[in-house]
Formats: structure tokens, C-alpha cells, sequence
């Protein structure tokens, strides 16, 4: 097998990769603004936006249409990208990155469409709760839309990926000096990072699509307390949009838990901050991912203050996705990091249970 050393570094895939991740980044400023303006069901049709591929752009239109327009650019890209990589790139793992990313895209597409047509379309909504056996169709909804949300941050991880490994730094890597024991325990720690980071993303989009953004309606504090008193919440039966007691608790504990969970996340990057700040790559990354934490912090306290201003809620949602992406850009130089001390002289001998791990790290990401 070639060894990344050898592989010639490709100056303009690098630029159509980092092109494909911006206009990626792009889309979920999109989606987070046709999420945050209530635009998600201002056209009834899809694929076409009122018939049409050129509706008038007033109101959430402009929105929604916008958003399906930047989808369409980023599924092109993505699948030019996987057609490249196919022709020219060497590296299994990757090639199979950029063609995962392309599937995604297309399953991506489709799921944005049935969120559509579930509003909108009797058939699919009969469809859909004989598949479910729901009672309403509601809940589906609410399902698509946070697996819709949850798959364009995995998209946008997978081209960060494929970004990092098409760079000149990652293809011009130069061994240092960093032991297996090290390279093992940054890996570890940069794994747990990233599933902090997406339970986080999973729990941010059930806040976002179940409404329960502001059930908690102060901050820091909840309810007047540090911890929510559940038993003996605030409840409104009366309400301009009345839920059930059981709803409105289940809405408190995923919007408190998304509280919680962030500053367990600030605890985790300050920890990688202070022990791998003097490590090349990820401690320029650990930087940019600390500042991107407390200011993400500061975006879902603004969130509260301003009751969901749209100056808000929109850079809080895209501040979120590039944490994850910085997080997993972390964990893959940390892989990397764990390849170079098996690779190194007496590495077998001195580490014979990191061999193990590291093969299930390689089975997982190649």
C-alpha cells in the first residue's frame, strides 16, 4: 500500500475540496436560517418550489427556495468531488470518504423532500403513518427533520476529512517525536470530544425541532434555580400553544441537558487545550476550538435573552457545525498521530495492545 508520504500533493483538488466544504458550510447557514425565519413550510411542493424552478423570492420563499438552490450546488460538487477522487486519488479510506459523503448528499436530498411532503401531501402523510403506526403525523415529522439536521453536520464532518487529507500539511507530514502512549491517549481523548460534540448537535436539533427553545425561558439559571424544578414546573395548560404536562417536562429535560451538556463540552476542550497545546496541528486546532466554544456559549445565552433572534439562533447553529468539524479535524490528525508511533522503530515491541486498536481505528476510517 502506498504510504501517505509518497502520494503526490494535488494543489487544485485541495482547492475544489476546501471549495465543496465552503459552499457546504454555506447550506447549514441556509438551513439555520430558513429553520430560525419559520421558512420550512413556506413552499408545499418539492422538487420544484411552486412548479417552478424559479418562484417568486418574497418572504420564506426566498428562504426556503434559496436553501434547496445551495443544496443543489453542494450535491453537485460533492459528486464532482467523488468522480476526481475516483480518477486519481490512491488512498482507499478516502476515495471511500468522498463517495459516503455523495450517498449522504442524495439520502440528505431525499429526507429534505419527504419533510416537504409530509406537510404538504396527503398520500405521503397516509404513507407515512401506516409505515410508523403513529397516531399523528406530527412526530414523523419532527423525526425526519432531526435526522435531516443530524446528517448534514455527519456530511460536513466527512468533507472536512477529506479536506485535511488532500492538504499539503497532511501529505507532507513529518514524523515527530510524540510517543505511542501519547498518540494512543489523544486519540482516545479527541474520540471523546467528537461524540460529546455530536450527542451535543443530536440534542440541539431536538430542542430546535420540537419548540423547546425557550421552554426554559431564563439564563443561567433555570427556572430561577440551577436545576429545574420538575417537580412542580410552571405548567400552562392555557397556553397560546398548549402541550400536555408529560410534553412540556420532556421539553425542559432535553433543553436543560442541552445546557448541561455544553459546559461539560467547554470542560472537555479547555482539558485538550491544556495538554495539547504545544502539539503540532491539533494545538493550533484546540485554540480555534475554544474560542468557538465559549462564543457558541454565548450564542445559546443571547438565544434566552433575545427570545430566538434570528441574529442569533442562525451563527449559533453554524458555530455548532464547525465545532463538530473541528473536532473530528482534531481526532483525524490524532489518528494519525497513533499511525506514525506504530510505524516507528521498536513501536511494535513497545506496544503490542495499541496495535490492536489502532487496526480498528484503520478498519473504521479506511
Amino acid at each position: 500500500m502506498q504510504r501517505p508520504d509518497d502520494i503526490e500533493y494535488r494543489k487544485w483538488l485541495f482547492v475544489f475540496a476546501l471549495l465543496t466544504t465552503v459552499v457546504a458550510v454555506c447550506l447549514i447557514l441556509a438551513g439555520a436560517t430558513v429553520t430560525s425565519t419559520g421558512s420550512g413550510d413556506a413552499v408545499p411542493d418539492w422538487p420544484l418550489s411552486y412548479g417552478s424552478l424559479t418562484p417568486p423570492m418574497i418572504g420564506g420563499i426566498f428562504y426556503e427556495h434559496g436553501h434547496r438552490l445551495i443544496a443543489g450546488l453542494t450535491g453537485i460538487l460533492v459528486a464532482i468531488l467523488a468522480f476526481w477522487m475516483s480518477r486519481v486519488e490512491v488512498r482507499r479510506w478516502v476515495r471511500w470518504m468522498s463517495y459516503g459523503a455523495l450517498i449522504a448528499v442524495i439520502v440528505q436530498a431525499t429526507l429534505g423532500g419527504l419533510r416537504v411532503l409530509l406537510v404538504s401531501t396527503e398520500g405521503v402523510q397516509d404513507a407515512a403513518l401506516a409505515v410508523t403506526g403513529g397516531a399523528n403525523i406530527q412526530s414523523t415529522k419532527i423525526a425526519v427533520a432531526i435526522t435531516h439536521a443530524t446528517l448534514a453536520q455527519s456530511i460536513l464532518c466527512m468533507l472536512f476529512v477529506i479536506l485535511v487529507a488532500t492538504s499539503r500539511s497532511w501529505l507532507g507530514f513529518i514524523r515527530q517525536s510524540t510517543g505511542i502512549a501519547d498518540s494512543q491517549k489523544t486519540w482516545r481523548d479527541a474520540r471523546i470530544m467528537v461524540g460529546l460534540v455530536f450527542a451535543q448537535l443530536v440534542i440541539a436539533a431536538m430542542v430546535r425541532h420540537t419548540g423547546a427553545g425557550l421552554v426554559i425561558p431564563d439564563f443561567p439559571l433555570a427556572f430561577g434555580s440551577l436545576i429545574p424544578p420538575f417537580w412542580d414546573l410552571p405548567h400552562n395548560p392555557n397556553a397560546p400553544f398548549p402541550v400536555s404536562e408529560t410534553a412540556f417536562t420532556l421539553m425542559v429535560t432535553i433543553q436543560f441537558l442541552h445546557r448541561l451538556l455544553a459546559f461539560v463540552i467547554l470542560f472537555w476542550v479547555f482539558r485538550l487545550f491544556m495538554n495539547y497545546n504545544d502539539v503540532t496541528q491539533i494545538g493550533m486546532l484546540t485554540r480555534y476550538l475554544l474560542i468557538l466554544t465559549v462564543i457558541q456559549i454565548t450564542l445559546g445565552a443571547m438565544n434566552i435573552w433575545t427570545e430566538k433572534s434570528v441574529f442569533s439562533t442562525v451563527p449559533h447553529v453554524v458555530v455548532g457545525a464547525l465545532i463538530l468539524a473541528c473536532s473530528v479535524v482534531i481526532a483525524t490528525w490524532a489518528w494519525r498521530f497513533t499511525r506514525q508511533a506504530m510505524d516507528a522503530p521498536g513501536a511494535v515491541a513497545n506496544g503490542a495492545a495499541g496495535e490492536a486498536e489502532l487496526s480498528a481505528a484503520e478498519s473504521r476510517i479506511g
